[in-house]
């Protein structure tokens, strides 16, 4: 696909043990798939910023990009860049059913159990548990 984005920014919202997982709608690249939220990096664009759009568009809510935990290449040469996020106080997620179909809050062991986990998110549990980074 030639509109397939260079780089992506992705939400990686914690509480507690749980982490907030999107289920991706039928209408965008990758249906069906569990991932944490997120989408690509628009052009002169801060991935910090990519997040906080991502947020807004996909979940309705405002959020602060505190700290962006790492950075990966997908197979398909996607630069992801991972950014530990806060959803800002008093925000209810309400997903947009254009991109998000619905969310979940799980736990690591729950999301890396899903058949439709979308595989750079695999790939970030892999590297947190092998102490590549840490949240």
């Amino acid at each position: 696909m030639s509109d397939f984005p260079k780089r992506a920014a992705v939400a990686v919202i914690v509480d507690g043990p749980k982490f907030l997982t999107i289920l991706r709608s039928q209408s965008v690249r990758a249906p069906g798939q569990i991932c944490f939220p997120g989408g690509g990096i628009e052009v002169a664009e801060s991935p910090q910023a990519a997040t906080v759009r991502e947020m807004r568009e996909e979940l309705g809510v405002d959020v602060t990009a505190q700290k962006e935990i790492w950075t990966s290449v997908s197979p398909r040469g996607l630069e992801i860049h991972w950014w530990k996020t806060v959803i800002e106080i008093g925000q209810t997620i309400t997903p947009n059913p254009d991109e998000v179909e619905s969310f979940s809050w799980l736990t690591a062991r729950e999301i890396v159990a899903c058949t439709n986990l979308l595989d750079s998110n695999r790939c970030f549990f892999e590297a947190l548990e092998n102490g590549v980074f840490s949240i």
